[in-house]
């Protein structure tokens, strides 16, 4: 099929745009950057040049693709972000579907988060039917990305033929965040003395890869589909790591008065350095709560398989420390046992 894919440069397009190229489906880009995919060439793909706020040349890029992958998003915690944020995240998929909606597009596959979906209450596991609760708490990427699923489903009423699909943390492969290559690094020398009281839904990247390929031809238009692996406290996923990585677990859960505290000495300090704050006030609230979510209605309607949470880190172990490490001597016994 002939496939557009927008944000196909981040984590889940360096590994999903491979896939389908050598599936043999016809790729186009559209991104300010051309992408670059270990083991594909330029020329087997083709690239558009352009932003995704500019609602023209999005609308020309589109025409003549029977599938869209929505995947283009700013990723950001901190509220100075938040009218660039807007502007990508909202109006962007607007434009998106839009496009595709006039043009005949087949299947759009909008990626969307769990950010936006809300939060249960405690003691309970939420999924796609679970309302919306974090609004007018400043939590401008959940807004943002909440606001264009509610995009997505007004072109969907339209008759636009696109799902939403909705991973929680995904760790794997190709990944380049910052934060969980910290992570890594810490529990890796055993620097890891606490973590916060929350928990979220974690997701391994081929099982997001997975979804958006079946999502093709799988799965009932207008509907949003949870792609989660397991539910784990952090200090539940710190043991896993801990003992993959053959390193002392953490003990101590952190307070959150003391992270929020952190967080907002962060974001009015790093900037001045001129440097971005490895932990802000949102991430701090959201750090405290346990935001599990079922996967049901995927297996059920995509034939979503869960990757087991020590077979996620015992397989991309190596892939982190070795770009912690940049001689990637430093050696860890793996063991399938875990």
């Amino acid at each position: 099929m002939k496939i557009f894919i927008t944000g196909a440069s981040g984590f889940i397009g360096s590994q999903l745009v491979p896939r389908l190229i050598r599936g043999g489906h016809e790729v186009t880009t559209f991104g300010r950057t051309q992408p670059v995919f270990e083991g594909i060439r330029a020329a087997e793909f083709n690239h558009i040049a352009g932003d995704i706020t500019d609602q023209e040349k999005v609308s020309e890029a589109i025409k003549g693709n029977e599938v869209v992958i929505h995947m283009a998003g700013f990723i950001s915690y901190r509220k100075v972000d938040k009218p660039r944020q807007y502007e990508i995240n909202v109006l962007g998929t607007r434009y998106v579907m839009e496009a595709a909606l006039k043009h005949g597009v087949k299947r759009v596959i909008h990626t969307g988060s769990i950010a936006g979906m809300g939060i249960p209450k405690p003691g309970e596991v939420a999924d796609e039917n679970t309302p919306y609760n974090l609004a007018g708490l400043g939590l401008n990427y959940c807004d943002s990305k909440h606001d264009a699923e509610m995009e997505v489903m007004k072109y969907c009423k339209m008759g636009l033929p696109a799902v939403i699909l909705s991973p929680g943390i995904i760790f794997g492969e190709g990944d380049t965040h910052v934060h969980h290559h910290t992570i890594f690094a810490a529990i890796a020398k055993g620097n890891m003395f606490g973590c916060p009281a929350g928990g979220v839904t974690f997701s391994d990247i081929l099982d997001v890869v997975d979804a958006h390929i079946k999502a093709m031809t799988a799965g009932r238009p207008g509907e949003n589909y949870v792609i989660g692996s397991a539910n784990l406290t952090y200090l539940q996923a710190a043991g896993v790591f801990c003992s993959v990585l053959k390193t002392k677990p953490p003990t101590v859960i952190i307070p959150g008065f003391i992270l929020e505290a952190l967080g907002n000495i962060c974001e009015f300090i790093f900037p001045l350095l001129g440097k971005r704050p490895p932990l802000t006030r949102q991430i701090a609230w959201l750090s405290q709560r346990r935001i599990f979510f079922s996967s049901d209605k995927a297996i059920k309607e995509l034939g979503l398989k869960q990757t087991p949470f020590d077979e996620t880190i015992i397989r991309t172990a190596p892939y982190y420390l070795s770009r912690i490490s940049k001689s990637g001597s430093k050696q860890f016994a793996l063991s399938k046992s875990h």
